[in-house]
């Protein structure tokens, strides 16, 4: 059904120098993306949804992942009515089946010459898995109904976090929304649950490909959550809990009232203070368990007025509960070479995040930013800077995406120093031998790259709450997790949190002025205020060695690209919104000059990274 990979490869390669195609060069590129949708709506027709595959696997069967599907089948037709020639199979030189040599599927050997059966082709044969990011319906409508159209040979893979999936099975496949298609719960068996571990799994993989999942020919994912704001019904805060990894627990699903299919997708906590010692989780759990009790004893008293089940405050009560949503941040890793890109979903910066995450991906992309691996990052701007704060609904702005980049720039700069720090231990030890006194050095030398990166490996290390200095440049401290940030919460999306927001974000609000259900800890800071708590980027230029000399080090994120997804179109005369958010982001660059080069994704583009 497919072709080779070295026809294949080579074609696309020709089409993409063609085309004008990004990344390191056709000839050297790894990985392919496809942006079937970059936008974030409201035109229903540009949603989220990109494809990525291996280069050396070229077009054969299963070799393309999707990465979200908010559009899909009715994208790829498009692409194709553009893209392939017209008369095919009426000649000769375009007898069937014919190898697209221009567009996106260069190199795709199709068997139709109606563009609709050709992108049925593709969905059927060569798309196996579909890597969902969160559940929003701009994220997943268009696989939801392309599955049931189109049934194929064997069941598609559905792939995401365990709330991702909890959500798909309570709320879209359950026979009231969608049919069950799924292969649980006496389904159709047309959909196949993959539930990924957080942070990936320690037994896949070996070496620098450690915990990497194979999805498809030649690709591998790694997955991390990120936060997205929260369920806005009843609340006055917006903010975002944390899933911890292996071995932890959330309190709140003691006491949980059963939602649907048995789960709770809304998992709420207080919004009181936050203690993390042992002992109180303990009475907070206690506390849930006498609630359920009390209610279990009056069934009568449940309905309108009276808190539900799980709440611990009730109708005009100082405290009000707290539900926080997920989502997630993909690393896709070619097999061979070792190339990476990351692709976030829809994501809420840390500075005015109840429970900052996004810290833990670029913890886990700097080393591959030093080694020249990590290639691109994909990720969300749904509103230029003109955006308040308190309508940002768990999205980030220029401003954020460059205060993010920071964050990432300084992580660099400390996998750099603790690189320069083995790196000065290794010449002491072979150059002063084994005295008492180079002995010493050694063990204080080797102290420090042991602290450094338990404190990065711990989300202290650049993201801190104290200043440090990297290269020479000292970066300013930026706030960091507020308490307790990591339990897990793993059949619900809105993974909640019992947190208190940080002294440094939270600021009073003026007498007069309420915003019920929109108000962030931070909308009540300027953005004065905002970017005087966002850290320094980490510049290039000299930076010290031993005994004086220093040595140029590159910008922090020199060559990497950072492509712009999910921008939210305005629909007016104006200048388009991807223009004006691009425009920002460049300018932000100019400012911190942190090497990063931005481009935005459009429909119909693809990368070679």
């Amino acid at each position: 059904m497919g072709d080779g990979g070295g026809e294949a490869a080579a074609a696309a390669a020709a089409a993409a120098a063609a085309n004008g195609g990004e990344g390191n060069g056709a000839s050297t590129a790894a990985l392919h993306v496809i942006v079937l949708g970059s936008g974030g709506g409201p035109l229903e027709s540009n949603v989220t949804a990109l494809l990525v595959r291996s280069v050396e696997s070229g077009w054969r069967r299963g070799s393309i992942v999707a990465l979200d599907a908010g559009v899909h089948l009715g994208a790829i037709a498009n692409i194709l009515k553009e893209t392939q020639p017209a008369g095919l199979g009426e000649s000769e030189e375009l007898s069937l089946p014919h190898t697209l040599t221009s567009g996106p599927f260069a190199g795709l050997s199709v068997p139709y010459r109606n563009p609709n059966a050709n992108a049925s082709h593709i969905h059927q044969n060569l798309i196996d898995t579909y890597l969902i990011t969160h559940p929003h319906l701009d994220h997943i409508s268009a696989f939801v109904i392309n599955t049931a159209g189109l049934t194929g040979g064997r069941p598609k893979r559905l792939a995401g976090l365990p709330s991702t999936i909890a959500a798909f099975k309570t709320h879209i496949f359950n026979n009231v929304i969608w049919p069950n298609l799924s292969d649980e719960n006496n389904g159709a068996g047309l959909v196949t649950y993959m539930r990924l571990v957080e942070g990936g799994s320690p037994a896949f993989g070996e070496g620098e490909g450690k915990g990497y999942l194979e999805i498809s020919d030649g690709l591998s994912v790694k997955i991390w959550g990120v936060s997205h704001g929260h369920c806005i019904e009843r609340h006055t805060h917006r903010g975002s809990g944390s899933s911890v990894r292996h071995g932890s627990f959330d309190a709140s699903s003691f006491g949980m009232g059963a939602v649907g299919m048995g789960m709770s997708l809304l998992s709420p906590r207080t919004n009181g203070p936050h203690h993390s010692s042992s002992s109180s989780l303990g009475v907070f759990m206690q506390q849930q368990q006498s609630q359920q009790a009390r209610e279990q004893q009056s069934p009568s008293q449940t309905g309108p007025g009276v808190p539900r089940p799980g709440s611990v405050s009730g109708p005009g009560t100082a405290s009000e509960s707290v539900c926080v949503y997920d989502s997630s941040a993909y690393f896709l890793r070619h097999v061979t070479t070792g190339r990476e890109i990351i692709v976030f979903g829809d994501v809420e910066p840390d500075s005015i995040s109840l429970s900052p995450r996004n810290k833990l991906v670029w913890a886990e992309a700097a080393p591959k930013i030093v080694s020249g691996k990590l290639a691109a990052i994909f990720i969300e701007c749904s509103f230029d800077d003109s955006q308040s704060v308190d309508r940002l609904f768990g999205h980030l702005s220029p401003r954020f995406i460059a205060e993010e980049m920071r964050s990432l720039a300084a992580e660099v700069g400390a996998e750099r120093e603790a690189i320069r720090l083995k790196e000065r231990e290794r010449l002491s030890s072979t150059a002063s031998g084994y005295g008492s006194g180079s002995e010493k050095k050694r063990k204080r030398q080797g102290s420090d790259v042991g602290a450094l990166l338990t404190r990065r490996k711990t989300g202290q290390g650049a993201s801190s709450t104290t200043g440090r200095t990297y290269g020479g440049v000292t970066s300013n401290p930026v706030p960091g997790p507020p308490g307790l940030h990591h339990a897990e919460s793993e059949d619900s999306p809105v993974s909640p949190k019992t947190v208190k927001p940080n002294g440094s974000v939270a600021a009073h609000r003026p007498e007069g002025t309420e915003s019920p259900h929109l108000a962030t800890p931070t909308a009540e800071l300027s953005l004065h205020d905002v970017e005087m708590m966002t850290p320094l980027g980490f510049r290039g230029g000299p930076g010290p060695l031993e005994d004086g000399v220093e040595s140029e080090l590159p910008l922090p994120l020199q060559g990497l690209k950072i492509v712009i997804i999910h921008v939210k179109d305005k629909l007016n005369e104006g200048p388009a919104a991807g223009d004006v958010i691009l425009e920002q982001l460049r300018a932000h660059e100019a400012e911190d000059m942190l090497g990063c080069e931005y481009i935005l994704s459009s429909v119909g583009q693809d990368l070679y990274l």
